[in-house]
Order: C-alpha cells, then structure tokens, then sequence
C-alpha cells in the first residue's frame, strides 16, 4: 500500500513539473511574440516617419527651387543681346551652365523658360541651340547639334536625337488623360514619352502627342498632328500626320 501510494506520489509531482515546464514555455511564447510585435511596430513607424520626411525634404527642395530657378532666369533676362548676335548667346548659356547636364555650353535666346532647375533633369549635347521664347519642362533629353527655332514648347519626358531641326511654335505634348465615365470624361493624369530620333526635321507648328516615335532621318510637314508612330526616312504631312512616301537614304543616293 506505501509502495503503490508513493508512486502514485511520484506521477503527481511529475505531472505538476510537467505542467510548470508548459507554463514556463508558453510564457516565453508570449513574451518573444510580444518583442516581435513590439519590433515590428518600431520598424514600422521608422519607416513611416523617414518616407514622411524624405517627402517633406523633396517639397522643401522643391519650394526652394521655384524661388533659385527664377532668379536664375531673371539673371538671364536681364541681359539685352540683340537676336543678330548668335554667339554672344552663349553669355545665357553660361549662366545656365551649372544647372544643366551639358556636353558644351548652349546656345539661349531670349527669355527662354526652364521649369525647376535644380529638382529637374535637363541633359544637352553638343551644339544646342534654343531660340527666343521657348519653354521646357525636364526631364528632357536633347541631343548633339540641335537647332530649336522660337516659340518651342518640349514637355517632361521627351528624348530629342542628334543633328535635328525643330521650327517656330511647335509643341511636344507628353500630357494626356485617360478616358473617364459620362460624369467626367477627363480621367486620371497619365504621361507618354516621346523619342525623335537622329536627323529628323520638324517643321513649324507642328504638334507631337505623348507615346509617339519619330524614326530618324523623317520630315514632318509644316502643321502637321503626329499621333502614331512614324517610321524611319518618312515624309508626312496632314492634320494627322499621314504617310506621303519613303525617302531614301543617303546610302541609296550614293549607290
């Protein structure tokens, strides 16, 4: 009878210690899921709290680079050059210089607009030449011996080529919208690149609308709405820019 009560002592302890063992371990459980929890929480709120900051930063920058980009500009304006003296337009050039990605110092006329100097990115080739009264918004990407003639307008996300010729009052419209329902048909904001390639000649008031490529070596006529892309050596003209013929190129001509 005291052999079989001890035993029956015994179980009873180990099951008490067994249940202990369970206690101490989920205690642990807790505990360690409590710290990750708690991790997690500190991670998330650094993160939070740097995007807040960087976002804050970035319309610091920017704030700050909507009153430097016009003093800038004003500094240009304030330089009387006749248009008839082409070089000295390098003077503008030189004051732009520092503020834009340059292969060599451009040619400015006058009262040529950049947006956002400082926050935007302006890349010219060699050679560049910008008449008077143009406007561009960056990123624009504008290659080697480039001649853009007055009254230009070059919106954010066009990439111009090589040794191409853009006339008087031209429009390169990256912006557009997409189709909303009957209540308003304008719909959400949306931005399409535009790439002219090398040896293109753009004739004046024409009008180039976001997603298009100009193949290199193409004409477009005077006045003319490119939509669709354009194939390379093309002449086109219309209100919608339609294909007349194929040129040929220089290699054919040699032959």
């Amino acid at each position: 009878m005291g052999f079989w009560g001890a035993n029956i002592k015994i179980k009873g302890n180990n099951k008490d210690i067994c249940l202990l063992k369970i206690n101490s371990n989920s205690r642990t459980l807790k505990t360690d899921r409590c710290i990750s929890i708690a991790i997690d929480e500190i991670v998330t709120f650094i993160i939070t709290y740097v995007s807040y900051l960087l976002k804050a930063c970035k319309y610091i920058l920017v704030a700050i680079d909507g009153v430097v980009t016009p003093i800038i500009l004003l500094m240009t304006k304030l330089m009387f050059i006749d248009t008839s003296l082409r070089p000295l337009w390098k003077i503008r050039g030189l004051i732009l210089f520092p503020f834009i990605e340059c292969a060599s110092v451009p040619y400015i006329g006058k009262d040529v607009y950049f947006i956002e100097l400082l926050t935007r990115k302006y890349v010219f080739g060699k050679n560049v030449r910008i008449s008077n009264f143009c406007k561009l918004i960056g990123p624009v990407e504008i290659g080697d011996n480039v001649s853009m003639s007055n009254n230009v307008e070059v919106r954010h996300h066009t990439i111009i080529g090589n040794n191409v010729g853009i006339g008087p009052n031209t429009l390169f419209i990256t912006d557009t919208h997409e189709l909303g329902n009957e209540k308003k048909r304008v719909g959400k904001h949306i931005t399409k690149k535009i790439i002219i390639e090398d040896g293109c000649w753009i004739g004046a008031n024409v009008i180039i609308l976001g997603g298009v490529t100009i193949g290199a070596g193409s004409v477009i006529a005077a006045g003319s709405i490119v939509a669709t892309n354009i194939k390379p050596n093309s002449l086109v003209i219309g209100d919608r820019a339609k294909e007349i013929r194929t040129l040929r190129s220089m290699s054919l001509l040699r032959r």
